[in-house]
């Protein structure tokens, strides 16, 4: 097994991401050892933790969190590209794991975001490491974009949301590659019925407005209004970022699909976590016990495709 280089791909979902950790802690548990790391989104954050040999220190500092935590890392910006700066929690994230530089990895690390004004996919495999995992992690309309050179660079996601490419192109001989998404069933079409819209409509979206406004001046009530508009309940009136939110959401499904067919990884593990919502961080033990479980539920064949390899 030591011949082959075995790469994993960690893919986006924010909340959901901490079940990358357990996904690496099944794996070093069956005797797999990832030598090449590629991330978007969340994956980006957990993958340069475990890169740089920080995976315990991560695990610590999540498995803290409460929802109150949650709140005090939202530093909000109206001024600026996106609902938070961001700014805030990769400091503290910096602080706490103790990692400045990408060259102060220990395996060969990219992370993949998303150059905002020419559509190109953008590997970043030097320079600050905050600033890499900042950029991966800049979903759209919630966090503002990050400047790195002359790109404004934001959500690897929306472009490749699990990076299989991206560790072949490291040179991983086997690619695993962990979905986040991979236990939400989406119908491809669904008839719609559209009774007594035209009395509901005006109403909602009133109380949706004035709500919204509310919940910006309040703390913990942010974390809780995002987790519900965020959520998979497919009947209550959207407001602007649920809206954001779930377009995003099924168009990276959807490419996702498309580029999982094109390059399809060795082994996928696909963690249950679809009950954890996109800013309920303080989940991180469900999570990552998910993740964990998720590799044993497909053990023999992680095992099957390294012994072929070997």
């Amino acid at each position: 097994m030591a011949d082959v280089k075995i790469g994993v791909a960690l893919g986006s979902g924010a909340a959901k991401g901490w079940a990358h950790i357990g996904v690496l802690r099944g794996l070093n548990r069956i005797g797999i050892i990832p030598t090449h790391v590629a991330g978007c989104s969340i994956g980006a954050f957990v993958g340069a933790a475990y890169a740089a040999g920080k995976l315990d220190e991560l695990e610590q500092w999540v498995r803290g969190f409460s929802s109150w935590d949650v709140v005090g890392l939202l530093d909000l910006s109206w001024r600026r590209g996106g609902l938070v700066s961001g700014e805030k929690i990769f400091k503290a994230a910096s602080d706490a794991l103790g990692i400045i530089d990408i060259d102060q990895l220990n395996k060969p690390y990219v992370a993949v975001a998303t150059d905002l004004y020419t559509g190109q996919e953008v590997w970043l495999d030097s320079g600050s490491l905050s600033d890499i995992v900042r950029a991966s992690c800049s979903i759209p309309g919630l966090m503002e974009p990050k400047q790195i050179g002359e790109r404004w660079l934001v959500d690897g996601a929306v472009v490749n949301p699990v990076p299989v490419s991206a560790c072949r192109a490291m040179g991983a001989d086997l690619v695993i590659a962990v979905d986040l998404h991979g236990d939400v069933r989406q119908a491809v079409a669904e008839p719609v019925r559209l009774t007594n819209v035209s009395s509901q409509v005006q109403p909602q979206t009133e109380a949706s407005a004035t709500g919204f406004m509310d919940l910006l001046a309040s703390g913990k009530e942010l974390v809780n209004e995002f987790a519900d508009r965020f959520s998979n309940a497919a009947t209550a009136q959207p407001n602007m970022l649920a809206v954001m939110h779930q377009s995003m959401e099924i168009l990276e499904q959807r490419h996702k699909r498309a580029r999982l067919m094109g390059d399809p990884p060795e082994a996928l593990v696909m963690p249950r976590v679809g009950d954890i919502n996109t800013m309920e961080f303080q989940r991180a033990g469900e999570a990552i016990a998910a993740g964990e479980e998720a590799v044993l539920r497909i053990q023999h064949q992680i095992e099957a495709e390294v012994q072929r390899f070997s």
